[in-house]
């Protein structure tokens, strides 16, 4: 269990969640607007950055060197050595990470045809993405995440890959997906959590969600106060005013 406690402080969001906890076996859509905080949350659970004000537990305990390994990233910021190929970066997480997923990374390499002999650095940015996604799925951890992993990636690519995700990822497996495309992940969720302003502010299923008759983007709409109207309004100005 992955547990992320806030304790009080100065904030007056009415909607700031204090506790939320993530079990395995999920598929979750970390959402929020450009800037928001989803990727600091990332990194704060991965021990990347600090998180004030609250405490962040795996399965109980601190995250340290110890346990480090249930947790892995995907980041389209890139966490890989430039200087090595695909084949080279593989080497050096199978050293590290016990639980790497051979049979898993030769399937994901050859369904992206990624050249596992040309160093990282060398690659699309595309590629880039994708190979960070690759080691993050193959590395053998509990709660995995992809932070916009297919940034610079064409939208039937990305359609493909989340449809294969389905089959991919195993019962003790939790995916949480960074991203601002949520209706291309919105039917192989079970669980949205929105961050806004640096807070956790939203945390429901899909199955409430249903049960409500509720769309994920709705829900978002009305979680972030979006007027959808703005745009029309501010046209209209701007035609009366030229």
């Amino acid at each position: 269990m992955l547990v992320i406690n806030v304790e009080d402080n100065m904030s007056m969001n009415p909607d700031r969640i204090k506790k939320v906890e993530i079990g395995q076996g999920e598929i979750i859509a970390l959402l929020g607007e450009n800037g928001s905080g989803k990727t600091t949350l990332i990194k704060q659970i991965l021990g990347m950055k600090v998180f004030k004000g609250g405490k962040i537990l795996l399965d109980g305990d601190k995250v340290t060197y110890k346990n480090l390994h249930k947790l892995s990233l995907g980041s389209c910021e890139h966490t890989f050595f430039g200087e090595f190929t695909i084949l080279e970066q593989k080497e050096f997480y199978q050293i590290h990470f016990p639980g790497f997923k051979e049979k898993r990374f030769n399937l994901l390499v050859e369904y992206f045809e990624l050249p596992l002999k040309r160093k990282m650095k060398h690659m699309s940015e595309g590629e880039k993405n994708q190979a960070e996604t690759v080691f993050a799925l193959c590395q053998g951890a509990d709660y995995i995440f992809l932070d916009e992993p297919f940034a610079n990636n064409d939208i039937f690519r990305r359609k493909d890959f989340y449809k294969l995700l389905i089959g991919l990822l195993e019962e003790n497996e939790t995916l949480i997906i960074a991203t601002h495309l949520v209706e291309e992940i919105d039917s192989i969720i079970s669980r949205v959590i929105l961050v806004d302003n640096m807070e956790i502010t939203g945390d429901v299923s899909i199955e409430e969600l249903d049960e409500e008759g509720i769309e994920v983007v709705e829900w978002l709409k009305e979680k972030l106060n979006y007027n959808e109207k703005k745009a029309v309004d501010f046209i209209k100005r701007i035609e009366e005013e030229l």
